[in-house]
């Protein structure tokens, strides 16, 4: 599918959020779904962001690809005193996180197909009823692109649980607004043929959402204490102090040197 697009799909949408991220500068970010860590790690150059989250149901997954979060010698070099948390959960994404709450970004790339029905209502409870960031991104499969796509039968991957036409992921996105205080817009990105847009759309929708002022968190935030749990464990966590230190640098240097020697990085 990828050999279609240039740049490759996945890189047009992380290129969609790195762009939104140069918009808004949030300074608390969180990706469900990071799965191999590449999104996090081009947002990890971004100064404006000061705690970096990422959240996977897969812990071997996100275990094996944590190094690419890894300080590297020239971190060290940026001017400044800006310091950025880096934090790795392993847990589902309908699942509740006191941690979670008060961002203003949160990304959903490519995640939602994945939950089954039931799941993604749960989701919706969860992002926008519980963790209420300022907004969200969410991107998935556009179903009426697909007889775009060379040699596809039935869904892109094969755990894909659905994938939605252009009208039924609107008539979810304004669902969860009704419902928990935000507005949308839609777009999205890899393009069909010059013409061909209003027929086929992107092949990945995107929702942007933006939470309404003077919502009243007190209609969605939950009040039973009971809900107050971590439901999520806690992988890796990382802080990265950018100063320009020569003494610092050169340390990271010998210290990189010596992990590339034994091809082992303590992230």
């Amino acid at each position: 599918m990828n050999p279609l697009f240039s740049p490759p799909l996945h890189s047009q949408r992380h290129q969609f959020v790195i762009d939104f991220v140069k918009r808004i500068k949030p300074k608390k970010v969180v990706d469900l779904g990071c799965n191999e860590c590449t999104l996090l790690k081009r947002l990890k150059f971004h100064p404006e962001i000061e705690l970096l989250v990422g959240v996977d149901i897969n812990s071997a997954v996100i275990r094996k690809k944590k190094y690419v979060l890894a300080p590297i010698p020239t971190d060290y070099l940026q001017p400044g005193n800006r310091q950025l948390s880096i934090e790795l959960y392993q847990g589902s994404v309908s699942q509740k996180d006191a941690r979670l709450r008060g961002f203003d970004l949160v990304t959903s790339i490519e995640l939602i197909e994945h939950l089954h029905l039931a799941d993604v209502e749960r989701f919706s409870e969860v992002v926008f009823g519980y963790m209420a960031p300022v907004s969200v991104i969410v991107s998935t499969p556009n179903s009426e692109f697909n007889p775009l796509l060379p040699g596809l039968t039935g869904f892109r991957h094969y755990d894909h649980k659905f994938e939605w036409t252009r009208a039924e992921f609107q008539s979810w996105a304004l669902k969860a607004c009704a419902e928990y205080g935000y507005e949308v817009q839609f777009t999205g990105v890899g393009e069909p043929p010059p013409g061909q847009l209003e027929r086929f759309g992107f092949c990945s929708q995107i929702a942007v959402f933006q939470r309404l002022s003077g919502r009243d968190y007190t209609r969605v935030l939950p009040s039973d204490d009971s809900d107050e749990i971590f439901s999520y464990m806690l992988t890796r966590k990382r802080k990265i102090l950018r100063m320009m230190d020569l003494h610092k640098f050169t340390s990271a240097l010998s210290v990189l040197c010596r992990r590339i020697g034994r091809q082992t990085f303590d992230l």
